[in-house]
């Protein structure tokens, strides 16, 4: 029985090859992006869920309060971790791993010439490669990170710095602070793209602390902030709340702070939930699956639509088959497995389209993906699911309308008279087109912000301007690269920055002059001489005539400081005061964003320095060079290099416009734009396939019809017209349907953003626009089709 019933869904694949053409690449479609989100979303949900102990293992860290504000601390201090295992008899053991921030250069002794700038380096504790699930391809985890100066380098590593000998025993220069040599003692397999933590050396805790900058990340000797991630490993599960009570307690006596409390969270949080690094995939999580349902529905939709539609010209073969004695269960048996055959098809094409794009979507992403995972058995098991569902869904309504058919009625042939399925054909369409507007609706308005964030005034000169960091070994000749930097041809001004801009601050606390109970956090900006007018910052309170804003004791701030300290409306002339000293207020600057405007602007203090003083090369700096217009850029890059390599020949000579990092700070913006314009040119694609098959089958159906419409003189305008003004009434209730829901999924999403458009109204006329001309021009080919025929032919059988 089956393999007739296979037979005939072969048959009729083959018979109907349009209809078949639209229902296989629409339903490919739809699952290609299923899968693809489907793979993300559950990659993303799988971080850091291979760790044998997992479930017993957690982070802590703490929120601070100091005056009004509250600050997550992520970081713990060097003494933290075993002072809490020893006064907290459920914990079995503790993790620290300091992942280092610094440029760092890595060399194989034996051809030092040969240097390349590293990341992805991780000091951690001895036991690391026990208490976590990582694994050693040589080695032993009990030792490889006993001695000091021995690092375990993880597969890729081995490859690119020995080749295809064996590392295990060779030595590898390492330059942090300085250049040390390391013993490889063992090589670890590369870390899964499913970890949080990642690696290319781990080296041992006990040569941090030999280094030259130990005292900096030792920090302090009791349980406190500092530069240590420290993970717990819990003799059980059922102990975290008696940790956690513990931890209040000891919170409690800390009176360095106004307020201060301490958390645990899984290791398997690290990734999704928690409020440090940068999280930006995450908020994908829930706009991607609910895109891939609609696109997945919206496919669905146009398989069982045209499978009914065609309804009628099976009808007859349902007929005959229950006079012959088939049962209803036979007949959804029969168009089950037809479905299944489509499915499955559809199914083999939507893996591989997915194969074929899932380069760029994770490019997109910039996101990695083992293909261990891929090929997993959760990822299978998932994979089946879908097929298994797809199947079923598909499957349902056609095998339920086409079983239910009344043998009487199909072999009178009066199947015309029989309007459901008509109705639900409607329903579907005007559900696909609600998808479609909706997605085009908010397509439009994530790009319409995007290009707010590009083009508003954020009261700073980004244009032409290079940023060039400042190591510690070009700290020390830095006024003489300053100086060959700025005689170079193309250079019109030069600037010293203590921060590169758009990637990161200091902070410090002032109490407010008329609330003094209460600090305000300031962000502190270090710049020289030059720095208000080549980033062409603007005066509200300019500093009084010859004087000089130049000193550490002297400090400019903006707008929102004078309102957020409650100064008087001129405060040229008065002091701020951190505790410590007390800054002179020399002027007041207009507010300029030097933060990513999703957030709020933010109080800001600028101190200037002269850029002879030493300050730059103790404490290291950025050069920002002004470029003159109309300049060859890659010749002047040429030349920077040249002069940067002069000066540093370790540190890889990196450069980065001010204008690409103001756009940088909208990345996951920008993935969520290029990857939902694909969806919405795809939920179109498939909309206007299910209204072309459709609307073919639909004017099939009426061919008799407008035979006699022409004979007896209907111009082929009106017949047009006919033909589309039940199409578009749908796709006209379909734009009503849609606009109010996505403003409502618009409006929200705005909220994430401290600046923001308001919503236009042209915004749903042009979705509208788009929706309706899409529906024309797609009825109006079948339309045309239809009025050009000749009426003979098909009033011939009449």
């Amino acid at each position: 029985m089956l393999r007739n019933h296979i037979k005939i869904a072969f048959r009729t694949l083959s018979r109907n090859k349009g209809f078949t053409f639209i229902n296989i690449t629409g339903l490919a479609v739809g699952l290609a992006v299923c899968i693809m989100i489907m793979l993300y979303v559950t990659h993303e949900m799988s971080y850091d869920r291979f760790h044998k102990n997992g479930a017993r293992i957690f982070n802590i860290h703490a929120s601070v309060k100091l005056g009004g504000n509250t600050l997550n601390m992520a970081y713990m201090s060097y003494a933290a971790g075993s002072m809490i295992k020893q006064n907290n008899p459920m914990v079995e053991d503790y993790m620290r791993t300091l992942a280092y921030f610094r440029p760092t250069v890595v060399s194989n002794p034996t051809s030092p010439e040969n240097k390349f700038a590293a990341d992805k380096l991780l000091f951690a504790d001895v036991g690391f490669f026990n208490f976590y699930s990582f694994k050693l391809l040589s080695g032993d985890a009990s030792d490889v990170l006993k001695a000091p100066f021995s690092v375990v380098i993880s597969r890729d590593m081995a490859k690119k710095y020995f080749g295809n000998a064996n590392p295990v025993g060779q030595l590898l220069t390492i330059k942090t602070d300085s250049a040390y040599t390391y013993h490889i003692t063992g090589v670890a397999e590369n870390a899964p793209s499913n970890s949080s933590i990642d690696f290319n050396f781990v080296a041992s805790t006990s040569s941090l602390l030999t280094m030259k900058e130990a005292t900096m990340y030792t920090g302090a000797q009791g349980i406190s902030f500092g530069s240590f991630a420290v993970n717990l490993l819990l003799k059980n599960v059922s102990d975290t709340g008696q940790l956690k009570r513990n931890l209040q307690a000891m919170a409690k006596k800390d009176k360095s702070f106004d307020e201060i409390s301490y958390s645990l969270s899984p290791i398997a949080d690290n990734h999704l939930k928690s409020n440090f690094g940068d999280s930006s995939n995450i908020k994908y999580l829930r706009i991607f699956p609910l895109v891939a349902v609609l696109i997945l529905l919206l496919a669905l939709v146009n398989y069982m639509s045209l499978s009914t539609a065609r309804a009628t010209l099976r009808a007859k073969e349902v007929g005959v088959r229950k006079v012959s004695g088939a049962s209803r269960k036979s007949i959804a048996m029969q168009f089950y497995v037809e479905s299944a055959l489509f499915t499955g098809i559809s199914f083999v094409l939507g893996y591989c389209l997915c194969y074929l794009c899932k380069p760029w979507f994770l490019n997109v992403l910039q996101l990695k993906i083992d293909n261990s995972f891929l090929y997993s058995p959760m990822v299978l098991g998932l994979m089946f699911a879908l097929l298994v569902i797809t199947v079923l869904i598909a499957g349902s309504y056609p095998s339920l309308v086409l079983s239910a058919f009344k043998p009487v009625i199909t072999l009178k042939d009066k199947m015309s008279t029989q309007a459901g399925g008509a109705t639900v054909r409607k329903v579907f369409t005007t559900l696909q087109f609600a998808i479609s507007v909706g997605l085009i609706i908010c397509g439009i308005i994530i790009d319409r912000q995007l290009y707010y964030f590009r083009h508003a005034d954020t009261g700073l000169n980004r244009d032409n301007i290079v940023m060039l960091p400042a190591g510690a070994n070009l700290a020390k000749n830095y006024q003489a690269f300053k100086k060959d930097i700025s005689d170079l041809a193309g250079i019109a001004n030069v600037v010293t920055s203590h921060h590169t801009m758009f990637k990161g601050y200091d902070m410090f606390w002032v109490a407010g002059k008329t609330k003094q109970e209460q600090s305000v956090g300031i962000i502190n900006v270090i710049g020289d001489n030059n720095y208000i007018p080549v980033l062409g910052l603007k005066w509200k309170y300019p500093p009084a005539p010859n004087t000089s804003i130049i000193g550490r004791q002297k400090v400019v701030i903006n707008e929102l400081a004078v309102s957020k300290l409650h100064l008087p409306a001129n405060p040229v002339g008065n002091y701020l005061d951190d505790g410590n000293k007390k800054y002179e207020i020399m002027g007041v600057l207009k507010n300029f964003n030097f933060t990513s405007m999703s957030d709020e602007l933010k109080p800001l203090a600028l101190f200037t320095m002269a850029d002879t003083t030493n300050f730059w090369a103790r404490q290291g700096c950025t050069l920002l060079a002004k470029i003159k217009p109309h300049t060859n850029l890659p010749s002047l890059l040429a030349k920077m290099q040249g002069i940067y390599k002069k000066y540093d020949q370790d540190t890889p000579f990196e450069y980065t416009f001010m204008d690409d990092a103001f756009n940088l700070q909208y990345k996951a913006e920008d993935r969520l734009a290029a990857i939902f314009s694909l969806f919405t040119y795809i939920t179109v694609i498939l909309a206007t396939m299910g209204l072309f098959g459709l609307a073919a089958f639909t004017i099939e159906q009426r061919t008799k019809e407008i035979g006699i419409r022409k004979i007896l003189g209907a111009s082929l305008s009106s017949i047009g017209t006919l033909l589309s003004v039940d199409f578009l009434k749908l796709v006209l209730l379909s734009i009503i349907i849609a606009s109010p829901i996505a403003w409502w999924a618009m409006h929200n999403w705005l909220q994430n953003f401290a600046y923001r458009i308001a919503i236009p109204w042209w915004v749903f006329t042009a979705a509208g626009i788009i929706a309706m001309l899409t529906a024309v021009i797609t009825v109006s080919y079948h339309a045309i089709k239809a009025g050009l025929a000749n009426p003979v032919d098909s009033l011939r059988s009449e």
